[in-house]
């Protein structure tokens, strides 16, 4: 999958990503090469690394370590997203094979550390330690997110404040670092908490977005569709719904949680009910508000071509249909 168009201006940049990943992913052991080279061709869409060049470009971080910073943090979801195929037992992600549908769970267990192991070889060149324990926290809380979501699988009810605990840290924390790091490397803490926040609003909107495109997504998405219920995961527009009382996801939800299978028929009913009950729609301003609030917090740093840039881009999240 080609980088956005709304990245366009920063395409010489993400450039420079793509060789430090191949630069930092490159190993002796040929054996290794081939799983390197499929993760490289199945980059997505760069909106962490792209949005950490913005935030670096907008406190004025030097070249190198905010292309460092970038490729760092696309390793480290790279990992997580190696990981979570083999959990999640998925044989696509962005229209290529999983690295676990190409080999096997092992390997892909083992190379998707050693791509964690890569991330953290950056980390350490930033040669900052306040950087390397903010990194460290994003780590640890990415893999606790992990360890949350996949104990409190197919727990009925769900909780909708479980769901926040989840992507929380599954996905907002990294966002997060994305707009934070860049700014504790040149304008200490109290800049870089309000990059922090404007991250995490972010995050929560994209995976807000990612919760509606499951039920309403075309071949794009590049992953199968309807999978989120039926790996135990009760996502917003569900919650939504359940909380209101609806009678017919309540039902289809208990009876794919108990049996684990959710049919055609059930997955288009579910839908439908989703969508003409306004669970779909509301889900989205929830990510819309989220992205008010974050951008309410930009407004506190001189406007710029990379704020400008950047506002384009929580319209992108907003907005896209992948």
């Amino acid at each position: 999958m080609s980088s956005i168009r709304v990245l366009n201006p920063i395409s010489s940049e993400l450039k420079q990503i793509d060789r430090l990943l191949a630069e930092y992913l490159k190993t002796p052991l040929g054996e290794i090469q081939p799983l390197n080279f499929h993760t490289v061709e199945k980059t997505g869409k760069k909106l962490r690394p792209a949005i950490t060049i913005l935030f670096g470009r907008i406190c004025g971080l030097d070249e190198e370590r905010m292309l460092k910073l970038g490729a760092c943090f696309e390793l480290l979801h790279t990992s997580t997203l190696i990981h979570d195929d083999v959990i999640d037992n998925a044989p696509t992600r962005r229209g290529h094979a999983t690295h676990n549908a190409k080999w096997d769970n092992t390997l892909s267990v083992l190379y998707g550390d050693f791509v964690f192991s890569s991330a953290m070889r950056l980390a350490v060149e930033l040669k900052d330690i306040g950087a390397l324990e903010e990194i460290s926290r994003i780590t640890r809380e990415l893999v606790s997110g992990e360890l949350l979501q996949n104990a409190t699988a197919f727990d009925f009810p769900p909780v909708q404040e479980r769901y926040f605990d989840i992507i929380r840290l599954k996905t907002a924390v990294l966002f997060g670092g994305c707009c934070g790091i860049p700014l504790l490397l040149c304008k200490g803490r109290e800049k870089a908490d309000i990059g922090f926040e404007i991250g995490e609003h972010i995050g929560f909107a994209f995976q807000l977005i990612d919760d509606c495109l499951d039920y309403i997504a075309d071949d794009k998405l590049g992953k199968p569709r309807l999978i989120d219920l039926e790996e135990g995961k009760a996502t917003m527009p569900v919650l939504l719904a359940l909380e209101k009382g609806n009678a017919t996801v309540t039902h289809i939800v208990k009876e794919v949680f108990q049996n684990r299978k959710l049919s055609e028929k059930d997955g288009e009913k579910l839908t439908l009910e989703l969508r003409d009950g306004g669970f779909l729609a509301e889900t989205i301003q929830l990510a819309k508000d989220k992205i008010h609030q974050a951008l309410s917090l930009l407004d506190s740093f001189p406007e710029d071509r990379y704020t400008g840039l950047f506002r384009k881009i929580c319209t992108f999240i907003t907005e896209r249909d992948f």
